[in-house]
This record gives structure tokens, sequence and C-alpha cells, in this order.
């Protein structure tokens, strides 16, 4: 007796044989690693480190494995753009408007606003300054704070 093969069948056998492939490959990366997978992604180091101080964040100089420093071990501190991807206040006194931006509840003309109360009145020492900004009370003075540091740069 001769079978009928309709469509659906030929597309099970070749995903039954895919997932064959796919599984062989796998153990065999798993069990010539000794271990572990001979095909993990390498993780090359960074020659340059971020940390926070306890007043910025700051990039310095990775210490190689004796201790010692290498040349340029006090970097400038991070740029005010990058502090959020560390989950770090947003400098105020150095962040532009787009970065003002990001923070929940300010739009870009309440950013413009920040940035043109700070360049009249210098920069922004506490968070009760940001009273002195058009549109901001204590309401939102207090749901802003949070997110800034007041340092000046």
């Amino acid at each position: 007796m001769s079978r009928k093969i309709d469509a659906n069948d030929a597309r099970v056998e070749v995903l039954l044989f895919l997932g064959i492939v796919f599984w062989g490959w796998l153990l065999l990366g798993f069990f010539q690693g000794k271990g572990r997978f001979l095909f993990q992604q390498v993780v090359v180091e960074s020659p340059v480190a971020i940390h926070w101080d306890g007043q910025a964040l700051r990039a310095t100089q990775r210490l190689d494995r004796q201790g010692a420093a290498g040349q340029g071990a006090n970097l400038p501190p991070v740029p005010a753009a990058l502090t959020p991807f560390f989950f770090q206040p947003i400098p105020i006194n150095s962040a532009d408007c787009e970065l003002l931006s990001t923070v929940k509840g300010i739009g870009p003309k309440l950013a413009q606003q920040i940035i043109d109360t700070r360049t009249a009145n210098g920069p922004f020492k506490t968070a009760s300054d940001l009273l002195t900004v058009p549109g901001v009370g204590p309401t939102r003075m207090g749901q802003f704070a949070p997110y800034f540091s007041f340092q000046t740069p």
C-alpha cells in the first residue's frame, strides 16, 4: 500500500528534523566545552571602570593584576547624558533640554524654562531653588527633586 503524503506531514517532518539538529548542535557544544558552551560570548574587560564616588560618576583606569593603575588614573567625570544609564540622579546644573525631558512630568517647554532659570540665576544649589522656575510649585518640586543632583559643575 502506498501512503499519500500531504503538505502537513512534510512540515512536521521538517520541523522534527530541524529540532533534532538544533538539540544535537547544543549538546555537542556543551560536551566539547567540558561543561561550558564553546560558543559562549567572550567577555573583554574594558580598561576603564565607571563608579560612583559619592558626588559624581567617575571613569577611572582599571587596576592591573599587581594593583597598579595605568596612565590616566583620574579621568574626567562621566558626562551628564550617561547618568540615567547608571540609575544615578541627573546633574541639573549641566543637563541639557533633552536630558531634562527624560524625567517624568518634564516636557520640552518646562525643561527649557529650567535651563533659562539656571542661566539667569546661576546654578541650582538645593531642591528649593526649583521653586524659582516658572510652572514649578512645591508639589512638582517634590516630584522632581529625587531625580536631580545639585552639585555645581
